[in-house]
């Protein structure tokens, strides 16, 4: 429920304005008096103020030069007199959003607080576009593609989740694996989702910022707090508050956030009461918290108050089958944004692409196709066009050969016949099954290699994997 300050020395019009608001299921309330109004602009939650220029001897533009000092962002309604419209102009110079002239009617009352709300929650939605946007920017995240089963199953739990808007939800997973496309997912299969959806990386900002991000100060709070500042959890009130990197966050911090999650009120830096939110809160973490807990870097009555829900996504490294259908999706996406006409991926770049293993995850398997559409003009990715981590090669002095021997011995033959049977088919997918091009990469003769291809039985594969052109699409 808005709440929506009048300040009005002439009592018949508070009440009336009261009475007006209140109809329309506003929460209204008044004062006769300009200090009595910045003090309430400065230390309570204050949807909409609205202002008469002529309070007695006070002048309503100090008034609402005082209040924007305190909050920037106040949404201040001039009420003026007819002779006093050129003062009314100077206020919406000085930030106020619009004027009304007295005599005034309901109608027109009800009308323009109307359209004020609606542009102040414009305004906060803007704002979460934004920092949403940077973020997404700034971590390179991307959409949830994939049908394996691992990722069939974070789809089943998201639906559930979002059905009960008050549960808290703890996501799991490596870096880049899109842990804030599942947060996202389930503000947006939610009752929610019309409300603001928040983010915040808790590892990106030291213990003292951090805790005025989420928690807001007042004015005066400490030395640069010159104005009020509301903080991320009452910007998502009524939302969702996705809290990334929570195993990064201090220990001091956690305790607060603690109190938070059991009785959901907040109280900003500097402030002396509480603030009552409603917030559903999803936290993400690429951290096995388990050790943490036991290492004394995280709280595990935090734990336990976050782990409501658990979600875990798997690494790309362990849903292979996702690989073919997040190409596609990428390939066309940045063909599109950079005007090219690259559109298949060869049988034996694809081969390569799903063998490797993908530290980065689906973040870096994003960045590897953005790269490859940048560097390269032809219809068809070809090995030729990916990075050299892709092919598996390291710089020599990096190169280890990591194989321990059990106590009870080797078949020595069978392991040495395997590497290099894995050896000559890696290669093989390499040169797209070309016999000159792979003897050259495995230094080794013509002659010798036909031998081993046809020991190994790679000969048939070798010459299907000269077939390219193959689309993603085809082989998804």
């Amino acid at each position: 429920m808005e709440r929506i300050l009048i300040v009005d020395d002439e009592a018949f019009i508070r009440e009336n304005l009261e009475r007006i608001l209140a109809e329309e299921g506003y929460h209204p309330y008044s004062t006769d008096n300009g200090d009595d109004a910045v003090k309430e602009v400065s230390e309570a939650d204050v949807d909409l103020v609205l202002l008469d220029l002529n309070l007695g001897a006070e002048s309503g533009l100090d008034v609402l030069r005082a209040m924007r000092e305190v909050d920037p962002d106040v949404l201040v309604i001039i009420i003026t007199g007819y002779g006093t419209v050129e003062s009314a102009v100077e206020a919406l110079k000085m930030g106020a959003y619009d004027y009304i002239k007295k005599p005034f009617k309901a109608d027109a009352i009800r009308l323009i607080v109307k359209l004020a709300l609606e542009t102040q929650n414009l305004r906060r939605e803007v704002r979460q576009l934004r920092r949403g946007s940077q973020s997404r920017e700034a971590s390179g995240d991307n959409l949830m593609v994939g049908s394996s089963e691992q990722l069939t199953q974070v789809y089943r739990q998201i639906r559930e989740v979002a059905k009960h808007e008050t549960s808290t939800v703890l996501i799991t997973g490596e870096s880049g694996t899109g842990k804030e496309l599942v947060a996202r997912a389930i503000h947006q299969l939610s009752p929610r989702k019309s409300k603001p959806f928040v983010e915040i990386n808790c590892g990106s900002l030291p213990f003292n910022l951090l805790e005025t991000e989420l928690f807001g100060h007042e004015r005066g709070a400490f030395t640069d707090a010159k104005t009020r500042k509301i903080g991320l959890f009452e910007e998502a009130n009524g939302g969702t508050i996705f809290l990334d990197e929570i195993g990064e966050m201090d220990m001091n911090l956690q305790v607060k956030l603690l109190r938070v999650l059991e009785d959901r009120k907040i109280r900003r830096l500097g402030g002396n009461r509480n603030i009552d939110i409603d917030v559903r809160v999803v936290a993400a973490t690429n951290l096995e918290i388990k050790e943490a807990i036991e290492q004394k870097g995280f709280r595990e009555d935090l734990y336990y108050r976050l782990n409501v829900f658990p979600i875990h996504v798997a690494p790309l490294r362990d849903r292979r089958e996702d690989i073919p259908p997040l190409l596609e999706f990428f390939l066309k996406h940045f063909s599109e944004e950079f005007h090219k006409n690259v559109n298949e991926i060869s049988r034996a770049a694809l081969d390569l692409l799903m063998r490797y293993h993908w530290p980065g995850n689906v973040r870096e398997l994003r960045n590897v196709m953005e790269r490859v559409c940048i560097m390269h003009n032809q219809e068809t990715i070809t090995p030729e066009c990916l990075p050299r981590e892709i092919w598996g090669e390291k710089p020599q002095d990096e190169a280890s050969f990591d194989y321990r021997i059990p106590p009870e011995g080797i078949l020595f033959e069978e392991i040495v016949g395997r590497l290099e049977k894995d050896l000559i088919a890696q290669a093989v997918g390499i040169t797209g099954g070309n016999v000159a091009k792979t003897a050259r990469l495995l230094n080794l003769p013509r002659g010798t290699l036909r031998y081993k291809m046809e020991k190994y039985e790679l000969g048939e594969a070798s010459e299907g994997l000269n077939r390219t052109g193959t689309s993603v699409k085809s082989l998804a």
